[in-house]
């Protein structure tokens, strides 16, 4: 990896609302806006049992075989009429500019789930379904929940079956699924106008002096927007549905149970699956987990994350003073990142093809490409060149903050993460926790505690989250590195105690949103709980923090 950062070299970057990635591994995203990403997949908003042994799985695996199954697809409680769920052809993923090549393997299915669960005989929605089959005699069912929230996991059984240990997923089948209101699944569309859809928008960052009245009346408009144009299946979209509709798939395949991982949301809507069926959601693995408050706590918590994630970046940094001129010692960088951020504040660099770089914009740039160590290089050169006012020339439209996000992913995104929670109304609350947030933590200046469309949200939603459920089999396993700039250690800690005997934590001490599932400690531990019976085992692992990208 070169040490010189380019404008093409960010641009490729994930970033905004919807950013992260392993690089490497599975797709999972980190909450704050969540910066928009072409994915690969990767982390990141949200996945999230039964101490169901071997042989449980392997029965599992047994009906999953056909390639019609008869499924009950109209009432996930079993009351309906059978439907075959007939397995096809995917539909184009038309999210991005150009047409996605997807893995000439996975297999598509619509499954019919009704609007409103407590409503088995009303309006039904369709949801897309995928799948990879591994060709195994007697295959683990393993459904694996996308991050964001806000994108499409049609995709994602082909990338987590590179991201799982080779024993693994070479013995499961792997089934992706597009959420309700997102993508090819009945997708939720409010008519946000482009100018709010923007990256550099939809990380609600305050501005260079510090006020937050620009945050607040685009948060108000994108709340009007939902409320006037996204019909009544807005109210439907949120965690406790997605996870019904999990299981509504579970009973489509005829399977006793239907195991489960995701990454970052992707956890989150994991402990709500697990919650909700704790006998049939067979093993879940969560990786990179959010706290048991859901994306709003995850994000209130970004500012802890970054400061968790920053000390090992200022150390390389620090190593290679000589090319960045940022400092020799963790100290010194983070005082030349602080001290650039507050000089942009009051003197931002024009750039002639996008808006001004500010302080708060650097800073939320920082927080994007602090997501992976492969991209301290693209970093530590941004920020020299921050600091010396010699961007280069034309770069401001390529680099992470001016891309547009689409009308479904902000849409989804915002219905998901304010029908999951209660949000404070008054605007005022938000201008006095921006200002405390930013003393505490000055290197996210106060974004974490920034308001969002939930403030304003008119909507009332079908199901708020719920807190986890410690009542039935040990069969959750917690994967976290110690210094996630996305989801904070924290949050790891705090669900593991929330499920009690039913979970346990396996923590690596590593760099980045998204652990590494094929290093050897977690391979171990992973394959363990996925394949064999018994209890999830808590472990340490070794990490590679000290090594050079």
């Amino acid at each position: 990896m070169p040490e010189k950062w380019s404008v093409e070299a960010v641009a490729a970057v994930p970033s905004g609302r919807g950013r992260g990635e392993r690089g490497g591994t599975r797709a999972g995203l980190p909450m704050s806006r969540q910066r928009a990403e072409r994915r690969r997949v990767w982390r990141r908003w949200p996945s999230r049992l039964r101490a169901a042994g071997l042989a449980v799985l392997t029965l599992a695996g047994c009906f999953a075989g056909a390639g019609t199954t008869q499924a009950l697809a109209a009432d996930p409680s079993g009351h309906g009429t059978p439907k075959p769920l007939v397995w096809g052809s995917c539909p184009q993923d038309t999210a991005g500019a150009a047409p996605v090549t997807r893995d000439p393997r996975l297999q598509c299915a619509r499954l019919a789930v009704p609007l409103d669960h407590r409503r088995p005989n009303g309006p039904h929605i369709a949801i897309e379904v995928s799948r990879i089959r591994s060709g195994a005699a007697h295959p683990l069912a393993l459904m694996v929940g996308q991050g964001g929230p806000g994108f499409g996991g049609l995709d994602l059984p082909s990338a987590e079956e590179t991201a799982l240990p080779p024993e693994v997923a070479a013995r499961t089948d792997i089934y992706g699924m597009d959420y309700r209101g997102i993508g090819a699944s009945s997708p939720l569309d409010c008519d946000i106008a482009p100018a709010d859809r923007s990256e550099a928008t939809g990380v609600p960052y305050p501005a260079a002096d510090g006020s937050i009245d620009a945050n607040t009346a685009w948060a108000a408009r994108i709340a009007a927007d939902c409320a006037a144009h996204a019909g009544d299946e807005l109210r439907y979209v949120n965690t406790v549905n997605i996870a019904r509709d999990i299981n509504s798939l579970r009973v489509a395949l005829g399977l006793p149970t239907l195991s489960y991982t995701g990454t970052s949301y992707g956890t989150f809507v994991g402990a709500v699956y697990a919650s909700l069926y704790p006998t049939t959601s067979g093993r879940v693995l969560l990786n990179s987990v959010v706290p048991p408050g859901g994306v709003k706590e995850a994000i209130e918590h970004k500012g802890q994350a970054v400061e968790t994630a920053f000390p090992p970046f200022a150390d390389w940094v620090a190593a290679r003073d000589a090319t960045y001129h940022l400092g020799a010692t963790r100290t010194a960088v983070r005082s030349a990142v602080l001290a650039t951020a507050e000089h942009l504040n009051s003197h931002p660099i024009p750039l002639t093809d996008g808006a001004p770089l500010t302080g708060n914009l650097l800073l939320e740039a920082q927080e994007a490409l602090l997501e992976q160590r492969t991209y301290y290089p693209l970093l530590a050169g941004l920020l020299k060149d921050a600091r010396t006012g010699s961007l280069p020339s034309g770069s401001g439209s390529d680099l992470p903050w001016s891309q547009l996000l689409t009308d479904n992913f902000v849409s989804a995104q915002d219905a998901v993460v304010c029908n999951d929670s209660a949000w404070p109304r008054d605007p005022a609350h938000y201008r006095t926790a921006v200002t405390r947030n930013a003393a505490r933590y000055p290197l996210t200046a106060g974004s974490p505690r920034n308001v969002w469309p939930c403030a304003f949200w008119t909507t009332r939603t079908s199901d708020r989250a719920p807190t986890p459920n410690p009542h039935g089999p040990a069969n959750i396993l917690l994967l976290q590195n110690t210094a996630d700039p996305s989801t904070a250690p924290s949050g790891a800690v705090a669900t593991r105690k929330a499920f009690g005997h039913r979970a346990a934590l396996v923590t690596v001490d590593a760099v980045g949103h998204g652990v590494d599932m094929t290093q050897p400690c977690v391979a171990e531990q992973v394959t363990r709980f996925l394949l064999h019976p018994g209890p999830p085992r808590p472990a340490t692992c070794p990490g590679i923090r000290r090594q050079t990208p």
